[in-house]
């Protein structure tokens, strides 16, 4: 877009430069110097409209580039079918593999867990209560160091 364009837009709307450069937190020249610029920034546009309490719109109206930013008026009323990409067959496939092997390996965890569960109930009899739990680590009687070894 043309700044000559934006400086015509400000002018109709009885928008002083200088108040405008002040909103923008710029100088007046080089608020001028951004008007004299062929092609002017979006960003900059829409700090335009800001300060100028204008629409975006109200810049673009009327000039060549208004037709870039019109919607078709039957853009609204077309009904759109949603899209959706289909994985291939392949990867499809792979992934029902790998399902199918991390179920199997859930399969066998639980039955590993069953028979170390079996395992440990039959070492440590239920109906005799005077049975010696097995010593746990923390629990068991270490040798003691003889004196004069260093730690």
């Amino acid at each position: 877009m043309n700044g000559k364009i934006l400086k015509e837009k400000v002018k109709k709307a009885d928008i002083k430069m200088k108040i405008l450069a002040e909103r923008l937190n710029i100088k007046p020249q080089s608020l001028q110097n951004r008007f004299k610029r062929k092609d002017i920034s979006v960003s900059f546009l829409i700090e335009l409209a800001h300060a100028a309490n204008k629409s975006v719109y109200y810049f673009i109206e009327g000039t060549t580039y208004e037709k870039e930013f019109n919607i078709s008026e039957n853009f609204f009323s077309q009904d759109f079918e949603p899209v959706y990409d289909r994985a291939p067959d392949w990867l499809v496939e792979a992934k029902n593999h790998m399902i199918e092997l991390l179920e199997r390996e859930v399969e066998d965890l639980r039955n590993d867990k069953a028979f170390l569960k079996n395992v440990i109930d039959t070492a440590i009899p239920k109906s005799n209560p005077g049975a010696q739990k097995p010593l746990l680590l923390a629990e068991a009687e270490l040798p003691k160091k003889p004196s004069g070894v260093p730690n």
